[in-house]
């Protein structure tokens, strides 16, 4: 399986340029709302893995804040 615009740590994890219809509250913000979170999941899961407990626990709770986030963002 490919993956292909996956944006690793470091990179900009910012959507392409939306095309005319979506608002920057629109779909483009869910996008990178669900980018950002991807971000934070690969973090944490390195901060489990290099048996940082703490850390990996301070990234739960970010990833939780922002999967609320989303859920509040309403599909386009």
């Amino acid at each position: 399986m490919t993956r292909t615009n996956v944006p690793r740590l470091g990179q900009s994890a910012s959507p392409a340029p939306a095309s005319g219809l979506s608002g920057p509250s629109g779909p483009s913000l869910r996008l990178k709302q669900i980018q950002d979170y991807q971000i934070l999941a690969r973090v944490r899961l390195k901060e489990r893995l290099s048996g940082s407990p703490t850390s990996a626990t301070l990234y739960d709770l970010l990833m939780r804040d922002q999967l609320t986030s989303i859920k509040r963002q309403r599909h386009a």
